[in-house]
């Protein structure tokens, strides 16, 4: 009944992840791309172009944020009731990436993704970019600044968002029968993934902030499973005592807004001493459309299948490609 009860945690929380990007406000997808080592990608590049959107104000040259969702979820389902809303009100434009399967396949895969949607966000903008995740999107992140010298050339803060970065001790439930779904196994404290972020050196440059909370039900044990070595990881609760916030919740929190407009407006990583006290009052982010929870149960529906289908769990995790394989150790 424990691993039941974990399973289902999971799936109530993993799950929130959540975007839709309005009619007419998306970048063409697959124009102008930029020019990359194909060496560094094994999907076709007009499959990575297709997954990338981005609105009116990166295509004007505002600061740009590139969003990533995370497991189960799609940009049409998470980010556009919460964050598409308030970052054009704080003078931001975005991007958002499809990563492939709900991001419930190959990590790395899912990361070719993200790494180019990230060069396609400078070349939109024609500035440095910020990058914000959840979940496991929030580890995508940083492992693709890690991981894609270009990426972090042009990149100004990494932000993840209740991001796994040190793997979670949920996923290590999950496959401890010996077989479970891929990402699963990838999100592990012991995985391959999580040894080889862990062991990648962190790049100039980009300033890291992990925005976590105490009461994160799924990312666990904290602080330690969503922390990295070069970054700074900021607790909701440092801000707020006592703020409520688990796990899907940061998605909207105002909290961690608030401390995501803070590292994006200054240089280095957020400061928690920076952040209004007032914003403890408050209860969602700016522009919060509660219309948009209509949107969580497809990404629950998924999640549940993706990671409680037996049709879908492996004996074993996939292997880390090339580039990352050397620093798993």
């Amino acid at each position: 009944m424990r691993v039941a009860r974990v399973i289902a945690t999971v799936a109530a929380g993993l799950g929130m992840l959540w975007v839709a990007t309005p009619p007419g406000s998306a970048d063409e997808p697959g124009a102008g791309f930029p020019a990359v080592a194909a060496h560094e990608f094994t999907v076709a590049q007009e499959e990575l172009a297709a997954a990338v959107q981005c609105d009116s104000g990166a295509r004007s040259g505002r600061p740009t944020v590139l969003l990533i969702p995370g497991t189960g979820g799609t940009p049409d389902e998470i980010w556009s009731w919460n964050y598409e809303k308030a970052l054009p009100a704080a003078g931001y434009g975005w991007c958002t990436v499809a990563l492939p399967d709900r991001a419930l396949g190959d990590f790395a895969i899912s990361a070719e993704y993200a790494a180019y949607a990230a060069l396609q966000a400078h070349r939109v903008s024609g500035r440095p970019i910020g990058i914000v995740g959840h979940s496991q999107g929030g580890a995508m992140a940083a492992w693709i600044a890690k991981f894609w010298p270009q990426v972090a050339a042009v990149t100004s803060d990494v932000i993840p968002i209740a991001g796994p970065l040190g793997g979670s001790a949920v996923a290590d439930s999950l496959c401890a029968g010996g077989e479970c779904a891929p990402i699963a196994w990838q999100m592990g404290t012991r995985s391959q993934v999580t040894r080889a972020f862990a062991n990648a050196p962190v790049p100039d440059g980009p300033a890291f902030t992990s925005i976590q909370t105490m009461q994160d039900e799924l990312v666990l044990p904290q602080p330690q499973a969503g922390s990295m070595r070069g970054g700074r990881t900021i607790m909701v609760q440092q801000v707020c005592p006592g703020h409520l916030a688990d796990h899907g919740m940061l998605v909207f929190d105002p909290v961690a807004y608030a401390l995501v407009l803070d590292a994006l407006g200054h240089p280095g990583p957020a400061d928690p001493s920076r952040v209004d006290r007032a914003v403890c009052a408050q209860a969602t982010l700016p522009g919060f459309d509660p219309a948009g929870y209509t949107k969580f149960s497809s990404t629950v529906s998924a999640l549940m299948f993706g990671l409680l289908d037996t049709r879908n769990w492996v004996p074993a995790e996939k292997p880390l490609p090339a580039y990352a394989a050397p620093y798993d150790r």
